[in-house]
Parts: structure tokens; sequence; C-alpha cells
């Protein structure tokens, strides 16, 4: 039996749908699973490799910096030549790269063999949320991508489960060897399973819009990382501070002039397209900020190992994962904008009772507000997903995730690196405090945001309901 043939006899099944969901699931899990117990062994892995504890959070943040690159050009890649190609090459060069990582020799050979191989996964994000959302009808899409970001938040927390004892017992490698073997199982699941996606064959893909949109978004984030270390006078973080903003300009000018943008400028006009994205990368800085400098907040405080402190951070991706399928549920029962902006100042009171059990050293209230942060963060993020995603239209699915992720990557990225340089070698309780207020600041920024959604009168993308059905 070829696989062609094997291919068009599951998509005869009656339950096709939750197939492809299952798998892109699956693929989406693969993707996400070294997240949590990794944080968790930053500080034994910077002791191992014999580093600081500012560079060593680049194994987390130059993947995040990798992600809001790759992920808009990626998404733009599924639209115009099919996400199931994008989707199963990212797994293919995904899968290679993750393997790769375990013999990494030193801290720079880790950093940058984890940056490309989320660049080459930031495919399957964009690709795999278009192919659930072309495969199920827009009256069940909130449902589904509740359950799609419920898993991706419960991956990292298997990770904790499983990838903590092996890091105990046979190193931080392994965890990487491990990684690569999912994928690969994930890959072949797609490759008999995961349907194609309408192409656009007269259709340029705009080079030039991406190369200037990389260029910018990686300068940008270059220069506020390595400011804070080398000082804003330093040549390259003055450079990257210049060549940011005039490539963000060129890329704006560029997609008002092509006649195949990367980034249709419609869309850029749409508040019901950019506030949602906005509301939740602002977010992101901080909750992301806060879930790296976890790691060494409880090694610092209460002296624990890196098995110990992953166990201490699941309860944050467990609720997320519950929140975030509630608020699938709730999007289209009571709107966008309440779900959204109800779920944000949950994070931020989290942020504040967290930040009390840190600067108290009263561990159960610490481990209870970062449960909260978990729930406030997964609440929105099927109604984030949703709201992009209907006004973009589907037609242009895979841009409008993968400017989603870039937005979401780019606050997480900025978000670690501020909150970790503010951090330093400190221990004090008050530091730790002050550090998680501003994370709230951060969420009241965001509701500001997310308050707009549904507000403006902007017209729907081509392809996009008018009202769910």
């Amino acid at each position: 039996m070829t696989l062609r043939t094997l291919r068009e006899r599951i998509a005869d099944r009656p339950d096709y749908r939750r197939l492809v969901l299952l798998v892109a699931l699956f693929g989406a899990g693969a993707a996400s699973y070294p997240v949590t117990v990794l944080s968790a062994s930053l500080p034994r892995i910077a002791e191992d490799l014999g580093t600081t504890d500012d560079t060593i959070s680049w194994v987390i943040a130059a993947p995040l910096l990798a992600f809001a690159v790759a992920t808009p050009i990626a998404g733009k890649i599924g639209d115009l030549y099919g996400h199931r190609r994008t989707y199963i090459t990212s797994f293919v060069i995904g899968t290679t790269l993750a393997i790769t990582t375990a013999f990494a020799w030193d801290i720079m050979s880790l950093i940058i063999l984890r940056m490309f191989a989320q660049a080459a996964m930031a495919a399957a994000g964009p690709s795999a949320m278009a192919m659930i959302i072309a495969t199920y009808p827009r009256r069940e899409r909130s449902r589904v991508l509740g359950i799609w970001a419920g898993v991706v938040a419960l991956s990292p927390a298997l990770g904790v489960v499983t990838g903590g004892p092996l890091i105990e017992w046979l190193g931080w490698r392994m965890l990487f060897l491990v990684q690569g073997c999912i994928i690969l199982l994930a890959l072949l699941a797609a490759l008999v399973t995961v349907p194609e996606t309408d192409t656009r064959p007269g259709t340029r893909f705009d080079i030039p819009g991406a190369t200037s949109l990389g260029i910018g978004v990686g300068s940008l984030l270059l220069g506020v990382n390595r400011g804070i270390v080398w000082g804003w006078n330093h040549p390259t973080v003055l450079g990257a501070l210049v060549v940011a903003p005039l490539s963000l300009a060129l890329f704006t000018r560029i997609q008002t002039r092509s006649p195949h943008p990367l980034l249709p400028p419609m869309l850029l006009r749409q508040p019901a397209f950019t506030m949602p994205m906005t509301a939740q990368a602002v977010m992101q800085s901080g909750y992301m900020g806060a879930m790296v400098m976890a790691p060494f907040l409880l090694e610092r405080t209460w002296g624990f190992r890196p098995t110990i402190i992953g166990l201490l951070m699941l309860p944050r991706p467990l609720s997320f994962a519950m929140a975030a399928r509630l608020g699938g549920v709730h999007d289209p029962q009571h709107g966008a904008r309440r779900v959204a902006v109800s779920g944000i100042l949950v994070f931020a009171a989290a942020m504040v009772i967290a930040g009390i059990g840190a600067e108290r050293r009263w561990l159960p209230v610490f481990i209870g507000g970062a449960a909260l942060a978990g729930a406030g963060s997964g609440y929105i993020r099927a109604t984030v997903a949703n709201a992009v995603t209907r006004a973009a239209g589907d037609d242009n699915l895979g841009i409008a995730g993968g400017s989603l992720n870039m937005l979401q990557q780019i606050g997480a990225a900025l978000g670690i690196t501020v909150l970790t340089a503010l951090m330093g070698d400190s221990d004090s309780g008050d530091r730790f405090l002050a550090l998680h207020l501003l994370a709230a600041g951060l969420a009241l920024v965001a509701a500001c945001f997310a308050n707009r959604i549904g507000r403006e009168g902007a017209t729907p993308g081509p392809g996009s309901p008018q009202e769910y059905s």
C-alpha cells in the first residue's frame, strides 16, 4: 500500500477531523516538551558548561528570538505553498537538530543549536493551527483552539515528570535526545494524516519583506538584551538599535508597495487583528520573564534541586491547560474582550501574590501565585488566537498565526531579558517582589489593549466571518 493510498483511506474515516487534531497536537507537544524542565535546569547547565546566569538565559531567549523571526515567514510560506509541506519539512529538520543539540560541546554551541532547532520547528505552529482551523467549521474553532493551547501547556508539564528524573540520573543532554525521538514519531504520524491546504501558485514569496522583518526583529532583541549586559554605548548595541527601526520602517514601506506583501497592510489597519496580538505580547513579557526567573528564585531562596524545582513549577502549566480549555468554551459565550480582560487581570493579581510569597519566603503562597498566573495566561490564549485568525480570514491563516507567534516571542524575549538582568545574582526577597510587581504592571498595560478588542468598527479580512456561526 502506497503512502498516498493510506492517506486517502485515513481521510475517508468519519473521525478524520479528530485524527488531524490529535496528530497536530502531538506535534505541538513535541516542540514544546522541554521548555519547563529546561528552565528549571538552567542553573545546573550553567555550572556544567562554566557560564554565567545571564549567558545561560540565552538558552531560552535565543530560541524565542528564532521563533519571533521565523514564524511569520514560515506561516506565509504555508499560505502560499501548502501547510502540509511546510509542516513536514519543519519536522524533518527539527528532528535532526534536536538530536544534534544533545551533543553541544559548550554554551555557544548549545545556544546556536537550540536556536536553529526552534527556528526549524517554527513552521509547525502556524501550519498546524492553519490545518486545524481549515479542517473544523467556524463554530467549533474556539473549542479546538482551547484544546490546542491546553496541550501545548501540558507538554512541558509532561517534560517535568519525565525529563526531571532523566536529567537527575543521566544529565541534561538526554532531554534533547528524547525530544528528537518524540519529534520523529510526530513526523511519521503527520506523513499519513495531516491534510494539504490550498496553495497560490501565481503568488510570489515576499523575500525583501521577509528579510527586512527578520533583520529588524532580530536587531531589536539583540540590542535590548546586550544593552543591559554590555552597556547602551557598546558599538554592537548601538548598531543594533539603529538597524532595528530602519529595517522595520523599510519593511513597512515594502509591504505598502509589494504586489504580494508578506503581511497585507490592510490587516495592520484593523484593530480586530492588532489589539489581541498586542495585548498577548505585553502580558507574555511578564509571564515568561517571571517563569524563567522562578527556578533561580527557588534555588536561591529554598535551595531546591532541578527535579524538585521542576515539580514545583508544574502547577503553572497544569492550570494553564485547564484554563485554556475553559477559555475556548467561554469565548463564543461571553465575547473576546471580556475573556481577554478577565484573564489578564487574573494574571496581574497572581503576580502580586507570587511576589509576596517570594518576599516573605512563603513557598505555598509563591506556588499558588504561579499557578494562578498560568490560569490567567491560559484563559485568554484561545480567545486571542481565534480573534486574530477571524480578523485575518481563511486566506491568511498562516501569516496570522505566525504574526501572533512573532509578537508573543518578542514580548517573551524582552521580558526574559529585562527581568533576568534586573534579577542579577540577587537573592533578596525585596528584589523578587519588585520584579513580580513589574510583571503585574505590564499585565495592566496589556488589559488596556485587550479592552479595545471589538470596540473598533474594523472590517474583517477576506474569508473571515462576521460573527460566530
